[in-house]
């Protein structure tokens, strides 16, 4: 049999633009070895609107093993004190790379992931709500928190003090979360605008009944939600028709999906793909 060479489709310049800023963050781990976080500010589409709206943070974690490898580490693996430290990084990332409000603009959104862990202690908490502070005038856009690895059986009480701390400063504070009925409740009621969650978490991301049934879950917790990593047409098309505020997109250049996502996105809002997002 003949082997099949397939080639790689060409990267494209515009789309690796569309797709967003890169984060990069390296740092020693507790256990000596280098911790890599790596990601993108997302575009992120206002629903209701058909428009770009800003950015959302988005990165993966990985430990460098002693061959050189690689491997995944997961938030809850994490200890408390080089997720603090990533956190901060991260975040001081992206207010690096992420783009100013152009004169006379609207001023866009910059979605920022932080870790309970780091949240709920007062101390890193001052530190992350002082640098989100003196991104947001640096910028002059508009901060939303986005609260990761809330922990099952975390008290409400907990949840209420931390929101109230932040939305001072954040023009917003969403759960990351996932539609299940113990979640929700334990989210519920608790200061949050809103919720985000993993289009990959859902079991059906591009059926439209599914997609409404978890918006409607989600917005128990708070009105606005945010459906993270939206891969297709066929996925943006069910989380607006599920009435979410926010989508953003995973773009890759060289992915089929992607150039068609892209060209439909910027069809909608009306945007050139060079302009900077100030919809």
């Amino acid at each position: 049999m003949d082997h099949v060479i397939i080639k790689p489709l060409p990267r494209d310049p515009a789309l690796e633009r569309f797709r967003g800023p890169k984060i990069a963050v390296s740092m020693a781990g507790a256990s000596g070895r280098p911790l890599l976080a790596r990601g993108f500010l997302r575009p992120v589409i206002a629903l209701g609107e058909g428009a770009l709206r800003g950015r959302a943070g988005a990165y993966a974690v990985s430990e460098q093993q002693p061959d050189g490898r690689l491997a995944a580490v997961s938030g809850s693996a994490l200890n408390a004190i080089d997720q603090e430290r990533l956190d901060v990084a991260v975040l001081e990332k992206a207010f690096a790379v992420a783009e100013p409000m152009v004169e006379g603009g609207r001023p866009p959104l910059l979605i920022l992931p932080l870790s309970w862990s780091s949240l709920r202690n007062s101390r890193s908490r001052r530190k992350l709500l002082r640098l989100a502070a003196e991104g947001q005038v640096k910028l002059r856009n508009l901060p939303v928190c986005e609260i990761t690895g809330i922990e099952a059986g975390t008290p409400q009480a907990a949840l209420r003090e931390v929101t109230g701390q932040l939305q001072p400063i954040f023009r917003g504070v969403l759960a990351r979360a996932t539609p299940k009925r113990q979640v929700i409740r334990d989210l519920t009621d608790c200061g949050f605008t809103g919720a985000t969650v993993e289009a990959a978490a859902l079991a059906d991301a591009e059926d439209e009944a599914a997609m409404l049934r978890t918006v409607l879950a989600l917005q128990k917790i708070g009105p606005g939600v945010l459906v993270h990593a939206v891969r297709s047409v066929a996925g943006l098309t069910a989380v607006r028709a599920a009435g979410a505020s926010w989508a953003s997109l995973d773009i890759v250049p060289g992915a089929s999906e992607s150039a068609s996502l892209a060209a439909h996105t910027k069809t909608a809002a009306g945007e050139n793909p060079d302009r900077r997002l100030t919809s």
